[in-house]
């Protein structure tokens, strides 16, 4: 939560609205931004969870990492 107490609010909205599951054209949309910008500041974010996990400051579990999710999904194949 430190991390993200951190980041800009709408940085933050962003992450909160993801989270609860709205799309990016409806955060869009509620944030008076773009699809692009969501992505974006969604982006950046977690670029800040991966470098705090290099830095051990968290622990990110294998399932959650993009490629860990790919090789599951071959192993499942």
């Amino acid at each position: 939560m430190e991390l993200l107490d951190a980041q800009p609010a709408e940085t933050r909205a962003v992450v909160r609205l993801t989270c609860d599951g709205y799309a990016d054209g409806e955060i869009a949309e509620r944030l008076k931004s773009t699809p692009g910008a969501v992505r974006t500041r969604r982006y950046r974010f977690k670029k800040v969870l991966y470098q705090a996990a290099s830095e051990r400051r968290i622990w990110i579990p294998a399932q959650l990492h993009v490629n860990g999710i790919r090789e599951q999904q071959r192993s499942a194949v």
